[in-house]
């Protein structure tokens, strides 16, 4: 029993780096890098990535960090996150967060590893991205210029 499941999480590791060398091929970067670091840049947003969970269960988180609201603008930003993380309605799938230490705000994704290919992770990649450059945009404005982002399908969450 305990050799299978090793084989199972060795051959779901195995597809994770199979996906990222893909993925950093298709997009024209150095694959080792993207091994190395788990992080690709779109549209000036990084996205880490990361592989999570064992076997069958194995899944690939996806976080962006967002940047900090200004004080005056705290309340707004909070209450606009709350209201895009409520069935997930303005993230398209994903999770808007906060880190403890300094309130920034940070979005971020997972999907199932079986069943994702070099593709799908491409596409995924790119959803989240425009929807973390949306909502980074909203949330280091200066002033309240705009309404918060809206993604009215869960598109980020990749359902395949």
């Amino acid at each position: 029993m305990a050799a299978t499941h090793c084989a199972k999480d060795l051959c779901m590791i195995s597809h994770y780096r199979e996906l990222l060398t893909a993925l950093a091929e298709s997009a024209g970067l150095d694959a080792a890098s993207l091994l190395a670091s788990e992080e690709v840049i779109v549209n000036d947003l990084t996205i880490s990535m990361q592989m999570a969970g064992e076997g069958e269960q194995s899944e690939i988180l996806l976080c962006s960090l967002l940047g900090t609201a200004t004080a005056d603008r705290w309340p707004e930003v909070a209450r606009s996150l709350l209201l895009a993380n409520h069935l997930w309605a303005g993230t398209g799938g994903a999770t808007l967060g906060l880190l403890d230490e300094d309130n920034t705000v940070s979005l971020s994704v997972r999907q199932p590893l079986t069943g994702l290919d070099a593709q799908k992770l491409s596409a995924w990649v790119s959803e989240m991205a425009d929807i973390g450059r949306a909502w980074q945009d909203f949330v280091q404005q200066a002033h309240s210029e705009s309404s918060a982002p809206a993604w009215p399908e869960a598109t980020a969450g990749l359902h395949v």
